[in-house]
């Protein structure tokens, strides 16, 4: 076969990113050296496998084609490996995982350590954001896989229901206070908000979960608070179950050429199995 499988590592790479800089990063190699590689590859091949503009790089009708190809004789490949030497299953391929930080305190770590065991030359970069920046992010190209919280229902993303939360009203003790303490920015507080006859009047925001967890602890006011994040503190707080509530969908989304050679099924197995494991 005259194609070096570099070549056609490179190339499978950088397909889930917008920009050769941005492939060029994840792959830990020079910009250079990677687009001589993709070109080389493309004058192996005798075609052109990707648009380039100013704005990035896209497939090109015979780029999605032979991507398709190259998968599948890399996950054959890998495969193999992964028989003859379980060491090698990501091979130098990092895997980049996005997430709200509160999210991750509950996902990542049991994720981590199956990893770990099936997998011990794995590489993950973790990115923390509001879900709904994280979504926008895999879509860009920018994160492979993502637990988000309440995904929009796009049709050039996969996305796994998993589990669920509840964002509900929590106390220190069953009485009444003068201030809220929430994330106005979340569309589940203003949800509740709204639905809050009578609610006191004086409002006071943060980003921080672990923060308004403490605050009520201490008695300030109510807090808006999803139920895990309740549970990840350790504070004994009162859930005010005849308050409104908002129950979320925790799910794993990443982009349809995601998944497809060994590393990226034990990222998305590892996943499953913490989430599922709650």
């Amino acid at each position: 076969m005259k194609y070096k499988i570099r070549d056609i590592e490179n190339f499978v790479h950088t397909s889930t990113c917008t920009t050769i800089i941005q492939a060029a990063q994840k792959l830990e190699i020079s910009q250079p050296a990677l687009s001589e590689s993709l070109k080389r590859l493309e004058s192996d091949l005798g075609t052109v496998l990707f648009y380039r503009s100013r704005s990035g790089i896209q497939l090109t009708p015979s780029g999605r084609v032979f991507l398709g190809k190259a998968q599948r004789a890399l996950q054959s490949l890998q495969e193999l490996d992964f028989d003859a030497d379980h060491e090698r299953v990501f091979a130098g391929r990092t895997v980049t995982i996005g997430c709200h930080m509160t999210v991750a305190q509950y996902s990542i770590p049991r994720a981590v350590t199956y990893l770990k065991e099936k997998a011990p030359d794995y590489k993950i970069e973790l990115r923390h954001d509001l879900s709904r920046s994280v979504q926008m992010e895999i879509q860009k190209g920018n994160i492979d896989i993502g637990v988000v919280i309440n995904p929009a229902e796009v049709p050039d993303l996969v996305i796994h229901k998993m589990a669920q939360d509840t964002v509900g009203v929590w106390s220190a003790k069953n009485e009444a206070h003068d201030t809220i303490i929430c994330n106005l920015n979340l569309f589940q507080t203003q949800s509740i908000l709204k639905k809050w006859k009578d609610r006191p009047e004086k409002v006071i925001s943060t980003d921080s979960l672990e923060l308004i967890c403490k605050m009520v602890h201490e008695r300030i006011g109510y807090g808006i608070i999803p139920g895990r994040a309740v549970e990840m503190s350790g504070l004994s707080l009162k859930s005010l179950p005849q308050l409104p509530s908002f129950k979320d969908q925790i799910s794993l989304v990443y982009r349809p050429e995601f998944g497809k050679i060994p590393a990226e099924k034990l990222v998305i197995e590892a996943l499953k199995h913490s989430i599922l494991g709650l």
